[in-house]
């Protein structure tokens, strides 16, 4: 009798369980609506929007999901934000990070400082566009964690926003720079020519102005290419900016006109190309067409009344449409519903029939789930390291100092009118930059390439050093290097190593040797000599210093060479030792092992 009851009361628990999670199921689907609502009214229906994501909040509180709390919180901070309430926003993204630091979701906490950091910009005031700065730092600094390159990209561009407004050209030129670099990797190509044009305006203010172009130029082409004719309209506009404060008033005057005639062109932009053709012409002398403009600029701002009225037709529109998807959801969410409810006869049926085969196989699925869950953990965590270690190295071989003193020495040979080098020079950068990018998602590149992007960094590395590096590249004859294979970016960190405390603390030039050879066992040897001081004194020199003279790159180096030998069984090893001739130290000698592989293995 007692079995027969633990029986009946095992089925009413799993009958309970299942309901609770068709419950669970049901609110979340019900939070999704909710949310969908929102987005649809948000700008047409402010009210209606406020109170949908409101209702979304009380669902995901009853049934305690903090993750799409976390999502609603910043939804409804948002809203604040676009109706000019900061308080309220402030309050709900800060309710938003509290939930986010609770359940360790970096993600979130990424997202609520980004958006805590725009709240911050739109006040007009030094002080709260400081403290966005800040915001934008921490979500920077949190979204490294995460990986989320693009959200970083965001951060960067709003920070040269910022930087720019208070007149600081230099860190409002690294972040559009850091932006850029972001948006390209994480191909988001539409973003690429904010940035063209957010370093156009930092060099007109720094009357670079035949720079500021070029950045301006390109981001034209990449609007005309795509026909997005507001953007372009407004790169234009900020063409004319440059050739005015430039002096270039016919130029200024041609393209301010250019966007006043488009008949495409958006009212806000018509104004501001009337205000532009208004102050070149008062600059001129030509006060009647001064005059004129001034007039036209305020006849249009004043029919904005009805360009806004026209909108809000449209925003009628857009609401019928939103309304007739909604009830289609509406619709279908009644049958899912409705079958949910006739499922649940044949759920009884079938955990009464499944409930003793269950019990029988809980304890063996129980411990093969464990086993199984740890082994996957323990991968999933070794290919995060590696995946991370990858980046890091990435980061390391796209040096932003190193980009823009090489970007910057090729520019002082176009200066120069030095075209064949300068010429040679960004061929060799460009073909060092699109290998590092190749081959991160690489496992093994073949040995050719490997010395073909090592060459290109050295040249880069020889004219920044304005050749006082000289080097040479000894490849054994016997090595088949379109066959061999090696993991991708392993030798360069050691060869910045010699450079770095090799040849760039010597007074006099400095050499580099790089050699290849296979040995007797089938093993790669890679040697990099430099004729530099000797670790001891370099040592010593970084010791007065105050500075650890160890690389970042080698310690990622090292790690990425432990996992790289554990996850494929190689034995990949190093040798770091003084080159002394005459019983004197003439440098330093770096050996790598490395098990030779093929195409063919």
């Amino acid at each position: 009798m007692s079995y027969l009851k633990l029986y009946f009361i095992l089925c009413l628990v799993l009958f309970s369980f299942n309901i609770k999670g068709q419950e669970d199921i049901s609110s979340k689907q019900q939070i999704v609506n909710k949310i969908i609502e929102f987005q649809q009214n948000r700008f047409t229906k402010p009210s209606q929007a406020k109170k949908s994501i409101k209702e979304a909040i009380t669902i995901a509180q009853n049934i305690d999901s903090k993750p799409d709390l976390l999502t609603c919180k910043i939804l409804l901070g948002e809203f604040y934000d676009d109706n000019n309430n900061f308080n309220a926003s402030y309050t709900q993204y800060n309710e938003a990070i509290n939930i986010a630091n609770n359940i360790n979701d970096d993600a979130g906490l990424a997202l609520a400082k980004y958006d805590l950091g725009i709240l911050f910009y739109k006040q007009n005031s030094t002080e709260k566009r400081k403290k966005a700065l800040q915001y934008l730092n921490e979500s920077i600094a949190t979204s490294e964690k995460t990986g989320d390159d693009f959200l970083r990209a965001k951060c960067y561009n709003f920070k040269s926003f910022i930087h720019y407004d208070f007149d600081n050209l230099t860190k409002a030129e690294a972040s559009s720079i850091t932006a850029l670099t972001l948006f390209k990797k994480t191909k988001k190509k539409n973003r690429v020519p904010q940035c063209y044009i957010t370093l156009a305006r930092v060099y007109n203010k720094k009357d670079l102005h035949a720079k500021a172009l070029i950045y301006l130029d390109s981001a034209i082409n990449i609007y005309a290419k795509s026909n997005n004719l507001m953007e372009f309209n407004n790169a234009l506009l900020v063409k004319s900016e440059i050739f005015l404060r430039k002096g270039n008033y016919k130029k200024a005057l041609e393209i301010a006109q250019q966007v006043n005639d488009d008949p495409n062109v958006m009212t806000e932009q018509k104004i501001y190309a009337l205000q532009l053709l208004y102050e070149t012409n008062k600059v001129m002398n030509n006060h009647k067409k001064s005059l004129d403009y001034l007039e036209e600029n305020k006849i249009i701002s004043d029919s904005l009344y009805r360009i806004d009225r026209d909108k809000m037709m449209e925003s009628v529109r857009s609401e019928i449409e939103a309304k007739n998807q909604l009830q289609t959801l509406e619709k279908e969410n009644e049958i899912n519903e409705l079958n949910i409810k006739q499922n649940r006869y044949w759920i009884i049926i079938l955990i009464t029939i499944s409930v003793l085969l269950l019990l029988l196989a809980a304890i063996s699925f129980l411990v093969y789930r464990q086993n199984k869950m740890k082994a996957e953990k323990e991968k999933i965590k070794m290919e995060q390291a590696s995946i991370q270690l990858e980046q890091k190295l990435l980061r390391t071989q796209m040096n932003p100092h190193f980009i823009a003193n090489a970007l910057a020495a090729i520019q002082g040979n176009i200066y120069k009118q030095d075209k064949e080098k300068s010429v040679t020079y960004l061929s060799k950068f460009a073909k060092l930059m699109r290998f590092i990018l190749e081959s991160s998602r690489k496992k093994h590149i073949t040995l050719n390439k490997e010395i073909a992007s090592l060459v290109n960094y050295l040249d880069l590395q020889k004219l920044l050093l304005e050749e006082k590096l000289t080097y040479i590249v000894d490849l054994d004859p016997q090595l088949n290097k379109d066959e061999i294979l090696l993991p991708p970016m392993l030798i360069q960190p050691f060869v910045e190593n010699a450079i770095k405390h090799g040849v760039e603390l010597k007074k006099d030039n400095g050499n580099i040797l790089l050699s290849f050879k296979q040995s007797s066992n089938n093993i790669l040897e890679v040697c990099i000599q430099d004729d530099g001081l000797g670790r001891e004194a370099v040592a010593k020199i970084y010791e007065n210093r105050k500075r650890n003279h160890l690389s970042f790159s080698t310690n990622i180096t090292n790690e990425r060479i432990d996992i790289i030998n554990t996850e494929n069984g190689l034995s990949i090893s190093q040798k770091i030792e003084d080159v002394v001739i005459n019983n004197e130290i003439k440098g330093t000698k770096v050996t790598l092992l490395v098990p030779i592989k093929t195409l063919f293995d």
